[in-house]
């Protein structure tokens, strides 16, 4: 994990100097700019974070267990620690460890991770290719291919819940299989919803960087921007997906007629204050992981006393 963590830092390290490199002043107006207004950054902040109350909904409406909201919000900042700072995507295994440990069945557990995270890639879709539209971005093939995958996993979970698995795989997937198809098409769409809104507000972001740079972006140029940066980062090629999310928004902002070395210089900022924030989220994490230990050892002890 330190490891980890230093390749972060040195990829980050790297990008701004090429930042700084192509577009020096730019830099500098961005970073001068959130030093002055730390109004506008904290209400940027906040409106990541609501990002991720509106995720911890959508969550809730897929488990279908009384878990209080405030515990899912938690778990989900740690994940976002985990997802930095461990290989793939560690943090939606541990938010399925972490609700089996709290009570919830281990299937369930599984299935409400899994179609969670389908939902928010469905609602990212949704909200990218309304703002792209908006924004005016004439260039569909950016979007088209990631959309066929997602849209093929979304059709492969519909079929592993109904398919007749090999009996040596159906003892053991059958409730996993159950509890795919427990889960009802309202609170999918539910869910769908409070992920669809999550995408725009996590765009807050990247609307104070633009404005910092004196980027001229209609709002649904930013969120076109912003989704298209997280679908390119979709899949964890690089620690922290350093790279993969600057070369998505860049290639978003340039279609949408800005510069390049501004669209270097507004990814980069804006991807250091997200990874920024999941820092800050080491304690989630923590907490979490104290809480799940402490459960374990509750059950333990009851069933010696039994």
């Amino acid at each position: 994990m330190k490891l980890r963590l230093l390749l972060l830092l040195a990829g980050f390290a790297v990008l701004l100097a090429a930042a700084v490199a192509v577009s020096p002043e730019a830099v500098r107006q961005a970073v001068y700019h959130a030093l002055r207004n730390p109004l506008g950054l904290s209400l940027a902040f906040a409106a990541y974070t609501g990002a991720f109350v509106l995720r911890a909904l959508a969550w809730r409406e897929l488990l279908r267990d009384r878990i209080p909201l405030r515990w899912l919000f938690s778990l989900l900042l740690a994940a976002l620690f985990l997802n930095h700072a461990a290989p793939a995507k560690a943090g939606d295994f541990a938010r399925m460890y972490a609700a089996a440990r709290r009570g919830v069945p281990a299937e369930r557990a599984v299935a409400s991770v899994v179609l969670s995270r389908v939902a928010d890639l469905l609602g990212l879709l949704v909200v990218l290719a309304g703002a792209w539209a908006l924004a005016g971005g004439a260039r569909w093939g950016a979007v088209a291919l990631p959309a066929a995958v997602v849209l093929a996993g979304w059709g492969g979970l519909w079929l592993l819940a109904r398919i007749e698995l090999p009996s040596g795989v159906a003892r053991r997937a059958a409730r996993l299989q159950a509890a795919l198809r427990e889960t009802t098409g309202a609170a999918l769409l539910r869910a769908l919803a409070f992920a669809a809104s999550a995408w725009v507000l996590e765009a807050g972001i990247l609307l104070f960087v633009a404005r910092g740079l004196g980027m001229d972006l209609p709002l649904s140029a930013v969120v076109a921007a912003s989704c298209l940066a997280v679908l390119a980062a979709a899949v964890p090629l690089t620690p922290g997906s350093v790279g993969t999310y600057e070369a998505g928004m860049v290639a978003a902002l340039v279609a949408l007629g800005q510069g390049a070395s501004l669209a270097l210089a507004a990814a980069v900022i804006s991807h250091a204050l997200k990874f920024f924030y999941a820092l800050a989220a080491a304690p989630c994490a923590l907490g979490e992981g104290v809480s799940v230990a402490q459960a374990r050892e509750v059950r333990d002890a009851s069933r010696v006393r039994v």
